[in-house]
């Protein structure tokens, strides 16, 4: 069953190292592999490695279990950085060297002066990397970069930059009785998998992509980095997470090929052929799938020029009444705004009076307060738009801006409105992202009386809009394009025409284009499952699927303040998840800091965390992060909020 649990009381300060699972066992081939000097312990939620020298050692990622009484490492490797690989070594900063790539110096030295900027940084954000970075400081002494030799006490490591899942990623290379271990990390996972697709997101700048359009952006880097691997001819991998791979190139080869089977997919597929032209697209194709890749995609749908009384203004669309009254259709920039104000004082219309937004994104919402307040009229969006509209602090997705509107009206999916000639039926409309509405449009009179979609960006002509991942495009029967093919294709009256913000026409798909579309989508839905390990693909899709809200509040010396722990349960399956809070020092009194919440299949729960800042806390950005388990995870310090501490 699904459910709200809440933990009273205060949570308890503590920073928690999780203990980890016991070993899970290698198997005879894969054990028989590693040198006897070598120890490998297979755990949740970080593996363990022991190398003995002498009678010391030298660990990756951590050390694995051990004998009594035995001394700790002398040395640490961490291949990347993030916060699981962080707490992990952290018991283990005041008596062992810690070495981890130069180019995350920073984070893992001074994670506050992140923290602090990321206050303001989290807002009209659009490098959509992974923020899951360390919290506290981790004292790392030894940096490392590609093609560095590491010599300790006669033990030579070598190191590979190896950017894929993590931009900083490294690998290292030691030779131990005549075998060659690669210590990877979370570069590759046993079966030929990645941990998840969100992280790969990222710029491809030889096709003028930018970070935010980069859909499994760093494949090629990737598929580099795999290549420069297997060109080295390791003898076994040992990843940072689950079993270690005692055949390099059969692994290697088969992680290539479904990660380039679900980007070819990914581009049969794309909106983005339409704004970028082929020659773009076909840069990115041959980054990913090697130079010359044959490169499919579904030509252009029917599309016309917009009707009269819909005014394309950049992203904002204006109706226009026949009695010359006009209604908005998000505001997404100054210059929008501007141009709204023309048309009034034109004479196009005699008055604005109302805006629709679509979503979330800064190029629809920027000037929607600034609008609202010059033509004094009601704005209106689905609830999530709105929560991020009115408190745009309190969500993290990408581009949502910082200029709060004061007052939205909230409409639920299926609610309609009478405007002059005009009737409105609002949608939840989940496609280029979650939190996404869509507006049908009836027109009194209007010739063939065919009804316009107005879907803000969720396709275009030449397909889908599902380029970046932080945006969660869920791929679920329920929600998320699914959903959005259903609506079109059931839900919409017959001829039907849909306007995406951006572009100044009207267009439709066929049903053979329908039946492309989704066919090719529901292919690349069981690609992913395959490429990950989750029970469903949609975990590997994305990354907020457990989230704290409100991700940023300001909390006054001494009051109290409530977190809600949100988790969607993508499984089919009836989960119970277990959460750990960590709150930083001097924000928590007393009390509980666990709790466990059941969720059905396909539900949303939730877990009420409550704290309060004591009176010497220091002034700044607090991070309060919750670890999660469950029957098949373990997830530390998974998802983050912020506390800014304030007089």
């Amino acid at each position: 069953m699904s459910g709200k649990n809440c933990l009273t009381g205060w949570l308890i300060l503590f920073l928690l190292f999780e203990s980890f699972s016991p070993s899970l066992g290698i198997g005879e081939e894969s054990a028989a592999k590693l040198p006897k000097s070598v120890r490998f312990t297979e755990a949740q939620p970080v593996n363990g490695v022991t190398v003995e020298v002498g009678d010391r050692s030298l660990a990756f990622y951590r050390p694995a279990e051990g004998k009594d009484g035995e001394l700790p490492p002398f040395a640490i490797f961490l291949t990347h950085c993030r916060r699981d690989l962080a707490v992990s070594a952290r018991p283990l900063a005041d008596d062992t060297r810690i070495f981890v790539p130069e180019s995350a110096k920073d984070s893992f030295l001074k994670p506050r002066v992140h923290w602090n900027a990321w206050w303001e940084k989290r807002f009209d954000y659009y490098d959509q990397q992974v923020t899951r970075l360390p919290v506290r400081p981790l004292m790392a002494s030894g940096f490392v970069k590609d093609g560095d030799h590491v010599e300790m006490s006669g033990e030579m490591v070598e190191v590979m930059a190896t950017p894929g899942v993590t931009r900083e990623g490294v690998t290292y290379l030691l030779e131990r009785d005549g075998k060659r271990i690669a210590f990877t990390g979370n570069l590759i996972l046993d079966g030929g998998r990645v941990p998840d697709l969100y992280s790969f997101q990222d710029a491809i700048r030889d096709a003028k992509v930018g970070a935010y359009h980069g859909y499994f952006g760093r494949i090629g880097p990737w598929i580099e980095s795999l290549e420069k691997l297997a060109a080295r001819e390791p003898d076994i991998l040992i990843p940072s997470q689950g079993p270690l791979i005692a055949d390099p190139k059969a692994t290697i080869d088969e992680a290539i090929s479904r990660a380039r089977a679900i980007y070819a997919n990914y581009l049969s597929t794309n909106a983005l052929h339409w704004y970028f032209g082929e020659e773009r697209m076909q840069t990115c194709a041959d980054k990913a799938l090697g130079p010359g890749a044959k490169m499919e995609s579904m030509p252009l749908c029917e599309h016309i020029d917009l009707p009269d009384w819909v005014q394309h203004i950049g992203t904002t669309k204006l109706l226009v009444s026949k009695d010359k009254v006009g209604f908005a259709l998000d505001v997404g920039s100054p210059r929008s705004l501007e141009t709204l104000k023309e048309a009034v004082t034109s004479g196009l219309v005699s008055k604005i009076e109302g805006i629709w937004v679509t979503h979330r994104h800064n190029d629809h919402t920027q000037a929607v307060r600034d609008a609202q307040e010059a033509f004094g009229c009601p704005v209106y969006a689905i609830e999530n738009v709105a929560v991020a509209l009115t408190d745009p602090g309190s969500v993290f997705s990408p581009g949502v801006s910082a200029n709060a509107v004061k007052e939205v009206k909230v409409v639920a999916d299926g609610d309609t409105m009478k405007w002059h000639e005009f009737d409105f039926t609002f949608r939840f409309f989940p496609g280029q992202m979650y939190d996404h509405g869509g507006l049908l449009v009836k027109r009194e009179g209007d010739g063939k009386g065919e009804p316009v979609f107005f879907i803000g960006d969720s396709f275009s002509p030449s397909g889908i809009d599902d380029y970046c991942l932080m945006n969660r495009n869920l791929m679920r029967e329920d929600t998320g394009y699914l959903r959005c093919f259903q609506i079109v294709r059931e839900d919409l009256p017959k001829g039907t025409w849909l306007v995406n913000q951006h572009i100044p026409h009207l267009f439709r798909f066929s049903e053979k284009e329908l039946d492309f579309l989704e066919g090719r989508y529901r292919e690349r839905i069981e690609l992913i499952r395959d490429f990950t390990p989750w029970d469903d693909p949609n975990f590997a899709i994305d990354e907020q699927w457990a989230w704290l809200f409100p991700y940023g509040q300001e909390v006054v010396i001494g009051d109290e303040f409530t977190l809600t722990l949100r988790i969607m349960n993508h499984s089919t399956r009836e989960r119970t998840i277990t959460a750990t809070a960590h709150f930083p020092k001097k924000l928590i009194a007393d009390g509980p800091a666990k709790g466990s919440v059941t969720i059905a299949g396909r539900a949303t729960g939730e877990l009420t965390l409550k704290g309060r800042v004591s009176p010497d806390t220091r002034r700044g950005v607090q991070v309060v992060t919750v670890s999660l388990k469950g029957d098949d995870f373990n997830l530390p310090h998974w998802c983050e909020a912020l506390v800014k501490v304030v007089e």
